[in-house]
Formats: C-alpha cells, structure tokens, sequence
C-alpha cells in the first residue's frame, strides 16, 4: 500500500492541481530575503544553510500588536504564520524545528499562494524523507523532541 496523490488531497485538503512548488534554493543573503518578506530578518544564529529556525518564527512573530497595523504588516504576520505551519506540519524536516527560506518567495503574493499545488509538494516531501529515512547512514526522520533512534531507523 502507498500513499497518493488523491490520499493527500481527501485527508489534507490541500491542492493538488495548479502552479508548482518550485523556485530558487541558493540565495547568498536568506536574511534579506527574510527582511523583504517579513519586515526583520532573524539573527545570523537563527538561519542556517538558508533553513530559518521555527523557534525565531514563533518568538518573533506569535503576538500580534493590538494597534491598528497597516496592510504590509498584517501580511508579513500572515507570511510569518504560514511559513511556521509549513515548517511543522507539510514539510517538518528531520530536524523538527527549520523550515527552508525558499517558500517564502511563494508567499510574497498572498492572494497567489493558493493556487499553488501544495497537496502534490507534500507528497514528494514525504517520499523524499521516507527514502532519506531509509538509507544506511541517514539520521533524518525521527520525532522532534526525542533523540534519534539511530542511523537508518525511522519511527
């Protein structure tokens, strides 16, 4: 038994048809990007290889200000919350606490982020650490929080 593409769309709803989950992975300054798109760019310390550490996210970005904000602010946050869910729910590494900084040029436009195959990129997600899980020698799939189990064990 497999999983499938119609598998993800009927138990996430996300979508499985429209634009790709594609873009650049190599940037030389990931904090500008970050500061582009989020209004502050984390600490050299929070974003390593071009991977942003959820923990910034949340510190950063989990209290709203309760004054009248304009709309690039209150899309920043919302940039801010969705990179946070993907990074800890469709595309959680091994690690458990980074998400790549690439997604967030998907999200610029917000209004277009919707129209992008998500339910097709969780599901190559999923192959892909599966079969990173699986080789001898990888120790990239275990429980956040937990230590790993050892080299080539998934749980």
């Amino acid at each position: 038994m497999t999983v499938t593409l119609q598998d993800v769309a009927v138990l996430t709803r996300l979508p499985i048809d429209g634009k790709p989950v594609t873009g650049i992975t190599d940037c030389d300054d990931w904090g500008h990007v970050c500061e582009d798109l989020l209004g502050v760019g984390p600490l050299a310390e929070k974003i390593k290889g071009g991977r942003i550490y959820l923990s910034w996210l949340k510190e950063t970005f989990s209290i709203v200000p309760d004054i009248d904000l304009d709309d690039d602010i209150l899309q920043q946050y919302a940039r801010a919350y969705i990179l946070f869910v993907l990074g800890s729910t469709i595309f959680a590494d091994g690690t458990g606490n980074k998400i790549h900084a690439c997604y967030l040029y998907l999200l610029r436009d917000l209004d277009d982020a919707g129209r992008y195959s998500w339910g097709a990129a969780a599901l190559a997600h999923l192959y892909r650490a599966l079969y990173k899980g699986s080789v001898l020698g990888e120790r990239t799939c275990h429980a956040p929080g937990r230590p790993s189990p050892g080299r080539g064990k998934c749980i």
